[in-house]
């Protein structure tokens, strides 16, 4: 099986449009961990990765400093679903990688090895833990997805898997990655002030 996502012709697009309301409305994306903005950890794990790495954003001016193509939402609502739709309508590939800004220990190899899974009649490609629950914000996405999400954002339908029964699912046990992360790091998130405290102390303990 093809394992170069470059090959396979994936892009990957960073979710940075959530409010932070429990992070005291501050943009998550421009915190930082061991000196460096969440974003430009991400940016960097993803890193000659895929075809295209690009960033969908409400607040460009928050990232000039990056030199990485910026897009917005397409649809108003602020949602992680609306932020699936903007990747997938701004992609320049039929399947996209999407990670979020607050995923600050994000495993290169961890996602080598997931995209290793994938093949191009896949609608969604996504890990999911022993309980049942998926990590739709560590997950590759076809564009044929884009009519099942437009329906429910026009139906204020946000929970990103309820268009799963309309498009075609592959899931990946995440006990199959545990030999690249072994804590599933990769799905740890900042969402708190006291959660970017401990994943401060998290990486200086792994410097």
């Amino acid at each position: 099986m093809l394992n170069s996502s470059k090959l396979l012709n994936i892009s990957a697009a960073v979710l940075a449009g959530g409010e932070g309301r429990r992070m005291g409305s501050r943009d998550k994306s421009c915190l930082e961990i061991s000196g460096q903005k969440l974003i430009s950890l991400i940016i960097a794990k993803l890193e000659g990765l895929f075809n295209e790495t690009f960033i969908i954003t409400r607040t460009p001016e928050n990232h000039r400093d990056l030199s990485i193509r910026l897009e917005g939402d397409v649809f108003e609502a602020r949602s992680s679903l609306t932020g699936v739709h903007a990747a997938l309508y701004h992609s320049r590939t039929d399947h996209v990688f999407v990670t979020a800004c607050d995923s600050p220990f994000l495993n290169r190899e961890l996602i080598k090895d997931f995209l290793t899974h994938f093949t191009p009649e896949v609608d969604v490609l996504i890990p999911v833990h022993p309980n049942g629950m998926y990590e739709p914000l560590c997950a590759v996405y076809s564009k044929k997805c884009l009519p099942f999400i437009e329906e429910n954002l026009q139906k204020n339908i946000y929970q990103i898997i309820r268009f799963f029964p309309q498009v075609k699912i592959r899931t990946v046990e995440t006990a199959r990655l545990k030999h690249k992360d072994r804590n599933l790091e990769t799905f740890i998130n900042v969402n708190t002030p006291e959660e970017l405290d401990n994943a401060c102390k998290r990486a200086n303990n792994a410097e």
